[in-house]
């Protein structure tokens, strides 16, 4: 079983084809779980499609940002908004421009989002603004848990720093944060708790105080223990 706890940050670390970007697609209703539960905070979910993932309070931000995160041509407020656009509407049902920036400017200031204007194309931002606005789509909707596949690929040293502390400090509101990486650093240096994957298979899970390159390197490794997806 994989639990999510609320509040924390569950690193998951394996190597290229160890199933760790399949795992998560199948929490998020993408993909299919071959064998296993899946709980969060101790009761079993099992969403089979996104709309299911997404009404449990289950967020997705995917490894491929520029192909399956964004929509490089339209502005930013669209790009912000098209995840939530339910908490936009008036009681008719239409939603309010107004809202929708006014979310946008709350999460620029928190998430500290550099851009000329929300209207500006968000492919005109770097690595790191960009997935920090698909970071607040996400966090207009309240999340309970926030899978992040790759957080940092392809940013600067110094919003990666920025986007660690994100997670963080979505850790601390009581989001549970499952966070997918290939460098084992960046799983060290932001996770409560870390799960090591080979062949779709989950290997070990340790505290992450406890937890060393060398130890997450030697579990990586292993052949089998507990079966998560295919």
């Amino acid at each position: 079983a994989l639990d999510l706890k609320a509040g924390g940050i569950l690193g998951v670390a394996g190597l290229v084809g160890s199933g760790r970007t399949e795992l998560a697609r199948a929490i998020f209703g993408a993909a299919r779980i071959a064998a296993g539960t899946l709980t969060l905070d101790g009761k079993t979910i099992a969403p089979e499609t996104p709309a299911d993932a997404i009404a449990l309070g289950i967020g997705l931000v995917p490894e491929d940002r520029k192909h399956q995160a964004i929509f490089a041509a339209l502005g930013i407020l669209t790009n912000f908004s098209i995840a939530a656009l339910g908490r936009y509407s008036n009681a008719a049902g239409f939603m309010t421009e107004r809202r929708e920036r006014e979310a946008l400017a709350s999460y620029r200031k928190t998430l500290s989002i550099r851009m000329a204007s929300p209207e500006q194309p968000i492919e005109g931002l770097s690595g790191g603004n960009q997935q920090k606005v698909i970071l607040a789509r996400w966090l207009a909707r309240d999340p309970k848990v926030l899978i992040v596949d790759e957080p940092t690929r392809g940013v600067d040293v110094g919003a990666k720093a920025e986007v660690h502390q994100i997670l963080v400090q979505l850790a601390a509101r009581g989001i549970a944060i499952m966070m997918i990486s290939s460098e084992l650093p960046e799983v060290l240096a932001v996770s409560d708790r870390i799960v090591t994957m080979r062949r779709g298979r989950i290997t070990g899970e340790m505290p992450g105080i406890e937890a060393t390159e060398e130890k997450l390197m030697e579990l990586m490794a292993l052949d089998q223990t507990q079966e998560a997806t295919q």
